[in-house]
């Protein structure tokens, strides 16, 4: 159900952080009691492009950092090639699983949840990592897993961030361009590949939902994503969004 306080939810999810991650909160381990960061003020040089899968987050991120000489950080990008190094029990679990036990074996809503899941927990490590780099240039943090009641929390303005939803005619679009003609080059060695692509269609039109639920309940920008704004339009859109933490002038 998205009738839920997503605000609260977004606490709750740090919190679960701060219990099991303490070296997010404070900048060094010592021996004596130290105050907590306040990841607000932490990470106010942080923009944030969320939303659903096939939004065009990640070409919009890397057309704003090029033309602004910010820094990109790709949620996805660490979750696959450096997280996954540590992998909680649920990815675990999750990487043994064959491509059909993945994707088309569980119901739209265990695949649901799962995924959901899945994402909150690894924001954990986002926040670390973010908290890690330098505070000397601008960062866009963008991904699915961004959702805005993980986020919430750690704004000091609803301007550091937006969240693009795709319509599901536009996701079916951007996948045949990315996997091919009938998304074959998606989940490779899957069996039930008809199966597989449904459940995910219907669990990306679930999230999206939420996604725009919580964007309305927490006073956060949503914008729907259906191919009538191209390249340019939604560059300009981002710009006038993140206008007050981008530099004097591009980087040109």
């Amino acid at each position: 159900m998205v009738s839920r306080s997503w605000a609260s939810v977004g606490i709750r999810i740090l919190s679960r952080v701060r219990a099991s991650a303490g070296r997010l909160f404070f900048r060094h381990a010592r021996a004596h009691p130290v105050a907590p960061v306040d990841l607000r003020e932490s990470l106010s040089h942080v923009l944030w492009i969320g939303g659903g899968p096939q939004a065009g987050k990640t070409t919009l991120s890397r057309l704003l950092a090029g033309k602004w000489d910010l820094r990109i950080y790709n949620l996805d990008w660490h979750a696959v090639r450096e997280h996954a190094e540590r992998p909680t029990p649920e990815v675990r679990a999750f990487i043994a699983l064959s491509m059909d036990g993945r994707w088309a074996g569980p119901t739209v809503e265990e695949l649901t949840r799962r995924s959901i899941l899945m994402w909150e927990q690894d924001f954990s490590r986002v926040i670390d990592d973010l908290l890690a780099l330098p505070r000397s240039r601008t960062i866009i943090a963008e991904g699915p897993g961004a959702f805005p009641w993980c986020v919430a929390p750690l704004l000091r303005s609803p301007r550091q961030a937006i969240f693009l939803v795709p319509t599901d005619e536009r996701r079916d679009v951007v996948a045949q361009r990315r996997w091919g003609n009938g998304q074959v080059e998606r989940f490779p060695g899957i069996v039930d590949r008809a199966r597989g692509l449904a459940n995910v269609r219907a669990r990306d039109t679930i999230i999206d939902a939420r996604i725009t639920s919580a964007c309305g309940d927490l006073g956060m920008r949503c914008e729907i994503v259906d191919g009538t704004r191209d390249l340019d339009a939604s560059l300009t859109m981002l710009e006038a969004q993140f206008a007050p933490y981008l530099p004097p002038t591009p980087n040109v």
